[in-house]
């Protein structure tokens, strides 16, 4: 008996070796997105356990700064690995470096603000301001649809450009936002009217660093599916940005044309540097920032960036309750099913999983504007407004659909 077992066990091997040194490899979806192929899970399991045992090194390191009286704990006092963070980027020789400071925020009554200004070298920024008011139209700082602009003099080194100040007033706990000029409405571009702006974010949880906090399952996941080489691996450290995001509120006083109108509301707080970005390797992402009526927030979407990731799943969902920060171990979402064509859906659907527990996402779009970053518009936004509902639970979400805007 025993013989016939080990002998069926060896001819089931041998024909599952076989088959895998056989196994005629998976092209890429539209010739973009990478599939599982021969060596899946070998480069799986290795990249599942290099990332866990990264990870916990650096908390192993976060805790031993605040043993040896190097750092606060990060609770009541910033941590001091979080606090160095916030300090802006330093270019150097790299032409193509980047700070990036991003606001998104949204309230239940349709108020928003979403602004980005990312300093890039011989003082240009890329900057954009939308602001919305309860009982306005929504407002579009001038240069609009195009982001590029150049700072003055007093301008530089500062996150500030043709009337959009960022101040970092407190690392990884507040933030100020001010703008001062003429804004146009989006219903009638011709319409300018005069907006000052002053606001204030501030921290609700502590920040998700994508170096440090990815769930390792899912990053191991859409590593394993590229085809590795060195060349790969000395590419994915060139093109690495540091990139950290925070959910918080952010409050404080509109005037526009004389009209005072108060905003509160949840809001994403977004910061990004590093010595290269290149908005031409970026294939495509979608970003969904959600805020729930029980107080959650989550943010969760899909980056192709074909040359190193053509498939790259992020995120992360705040819970009110204990105040955790939990990374986003797998989600549905795949960009070759939506809209690769560039004719973006009004509703659609999702499931992504956090913390052990799933999470069914429906999506309607409310309202939309276009954009472009880059002096050649080389990338195309578009910013949308949407109702949501997450396993029954009403909320409302700021969407950011991006596409390489070169071939166009």
């Amino acid at each position: 008996m025993f013989t016939l077992i080990l002998s069926f066990a060896v001819s089931a091997f041998v024909v599952i070796v076989f088959k895998y040194l056989n196994a005629t490899r998976k092209p890429p979806i539209l010739g973009i997105y990478q599939q599982r192929n021969k060596g899946y899970w070998l480069k799986f399991i290795f990249m599942y356990v290099l990332l866990t045992v990264k990870r916990l090194i650096n908390e192993g390191k976060r805790l031993w700064a605040v043993e040896v009286g190097q750092s606060s704990n990060g609770t009541e006092q910033v941590h001091k690995y979080d606090s160095n963070l916030e300090q802006k980027y330093i270019f150097g020789d790299h032409p193509k470096a980047v700070d990036a400071v991003y606001f998104n925020g949204l309230s239940k009554d349709g108020s928003a603000v979403v602004c980005g200004l990312a300093r890039r070298p011989n003082h240009y920024c890329d900057a954009f301001l939308y602001l919305k008011c309860d009982g306005e139209d929504l407002l579009l700082s001038p240069n609009l649809p195009d982001t590029h602009l150049e700072q003055t003099e007093s301008e530089q080194e500062e996150y500030s450009v043709q009337g959009i100040k960022i101040t970092n007033f407190m690392p990884m706990r507040t933030w100020k936002l001010s703008y001062t000029g003429e804004m146009k409405s989006k219903s009638n571009p011709d319409k300018h009217v005069k907006v000052e702006v002053s606001l204030t974010w501030s921290a609700a949880w502590a920040p998700f660093n994508y170096d440090a906090h990815m769930s390792p399952s899912s990053m191991a996941g859409d590593l394993a599916r590229e085809p590795w080489s060195r060349e790969y691996f000395t590419l994915l450290e060139k093109l690495h940005q540091t990139h950290y995001e925070q959910m918080g509120y952010i409050g404080g006083i509109a005037v526009i044309d004389g009209k005072e109108h108060s905003l509160d509301m949840p809001c994403l707080r977004d910061r990004s540097f590093g010595p290269l970005r290149e908005w031409r390797n970026f294939h495509r992402y979608v970003y969904h920032f959600m805020f729930l009526e029980n107080g959650d927030c989550m943010a969760v979407g899909s980056v192709s960036e074909p040359t190193v990731l053509s498939h790259l799943t992020i995120g992360y969902l705040c819970k009110k309750a204990d105040q955790s920060v939990l990374p986003v171990d797998f989600c549905d979402f795949h960009l070759y099913q939506h809209a690769e064509n560039e004719i973006l859906p009004k509703d659609y659907g999702f499931v992504f999983k956090s913390g052990c527990k799933s999470y069914a996402v429906k999506v309607k779009v409310n309202d939309e504007d276009t954009f472009y970053i880059g002096k050649d518009r080389v990338a195309k936004f578009y910013e949308r407004w949407c109702s949501v509902e997450v396993n029954g639970i009403r909320g409302w979400a700021c969407v950011e659909w991006h596409y390489n805007n070169v071939r166009n």
